[in-house]
């Protein structure tokens, strides 16, 4: 413990764990929210001392339990709104996250979420985006340093972590389309948090594999993973998930289900579910029919099982399913075309065993749904050395 060289002796006697064994204070300590701890750091130096160090941050980390995250957007006041829910309670009362950005002509669109930590993109006409991490639970954020977008065909993030280290990366992957049909020369670029500049990679991007503009990302088991297509396909873009990992910072590819190969890609989104990699699929646009599948075991195409394939008998439209939360229900997002715009599309919530369909009482604009897990935790956004996790020095 020699990064935790503390003595309750040290504490004040109006503390009244004073007498309590000081790694059962810090066993009590690690399983308390944020807001707590945060109030708690003023207590007295050694306590201060405790919450902010890496050990410390790396164990509460570990004990922290997922929570529902829903981003959504209302053209009519121009405004992103980030609500938490416990998972079984989407639709009471959730608790919205303070956004800490406001640009004018732009939103902020939602990369993906890890340790706590939830990238963002100010997508706007601008050469250089901002990209800004943030952690919404100790109220801090910081913004990338700056990359012009070299006028590519296509931009793509990715946002993740060192599975290790808990060291948070964004990947940034720039398409630049040549004059011949289906050739793409990609550029990759790899920020890593608190260097001050961006890395050029190799070309290890996989050729031929083209990820969509807005396509959703999840981040399982140390890698970030995108749908992707195959133009060389003759009967046209064959889907499939591109995956770079945090780790060895390489590329990989995934084959989907047989059952999904002749789908298009725009039907298809990844997510994160119970540690795993889901795939949700919308198999009749305009039908309300979907499946899902999980792949047991991350990296074996072989382990794919499909979870539920369902119709959801509504007279209204639905757009998309956008996740499935830790109680199984399925979160849909309606689409009317005379509401896009407006913010009045509904967030459903879709049960699949009882088959029943709940409004959650979330409005906004079709497109502007995300839905992610979400953990508070004391991931530092800045420096690196808040976020290691000391290996010779547990707690």
């Amino acid at each position: 413990m020699s990064d935790l060289t503390y003595s309750p002796k040290k504490m004040s006697a109006r503390i009244p764990f004073e007498r309590l064994p000081y790694e059962l204070v810090i066993e009590i300590l690690a399983r308390l929210p944020v807001v707590s701890l945060l109030r708690f750091e003023s207590v007295c130096k050694s306590w201060y001392s405790l919450i902010t160090s890496p050990s410390f941050v790396t164990k509460h980390l570990n004990l922290c339990k997922n929570k529902l995250l829903v981003r959504l957007y209302n053209n009519d006041d121009e405004k992103e709104r980030h609500l938490t829910f416990r998972d079984d309670e989407c639709g009471d009362e959730g608790s919205e996250l303070g956004f800490p950005l406001r640009a004018p002509f732009a939103n902020f669109r939602l990369v993906g979420s890890c340790n706590g930590l939830l990238c963002i993109w100010e997508d706007s006409s601008r050469g250089n985006p901002a990209i800004i991490v943030w952690n919404p639970s100790i109220r801090k954020s910081v913004t990338l340093p700056d990359r012009p977008r070299v006028v590519p065909h296509m931009l793509v993030l990715g946002f993740g972590a060192h599975p290790t280290t808990h060291e948070y990366k964004v990947v940034r992957i720039m398409h630049q389309k040549y004059p011949y049909e289906h050739e793409f020369k990609p550029l990759v670029e790899l920020y890593t948090q608190g260097m001050e500049s961006w890395r050029r990679l190799g070309s290890t991007f996989p050729p031929y594999c083209f990820i969509e503009y807005e396509a959703s990302q999840a981040f399982v088991s140390g890698a970030v993973n995108w749908i992707a297509t195959d133009p060389r396909v003759s009967a046209g873009y064959r889907p499939l998930i591109v995956s770079f990992d945090m780790r060895a910072e390489t590329f990989s590819v995934l084959m989907l289900p047989p059952a999904l190969a002749d789908e298009k890609p725009a039907s298809l989104s990844v997510k994160l579910f119970r540690e795993s990699l889901l795939v949700l699929c919308d198999q009749q646009t305009g039908n309300n029919a979907y499946c899902i599948w999980v792949m047991k075991e991350y990296g074996v195409p072989e382990s794919w099982t499909k979870l539920f394939s369902f119709k959801v008998n509504l007279p209204i439209v639905l757009d998309r399913a956008l996740g499935v939360g830790e109680n199984g229900k399925v979160l849909l997002s309606t689409r009317d075309e005379l509401l896009l715009s407006s913010g009045d599309n509904r967030l459903l919530s879709y049960d699949t065993v009882t088959k029943a369909v709940t409004d959650t009482k979330i409005r906004g604009c079709s497109s502007g749904f995300r839905v992610e897990p979400f953990m508070e935790t004391l991931v530092s956004v800045e420096s690196r050395g808040d976020v290691l996790d000391r290996q010779l020095n547990p707690l």
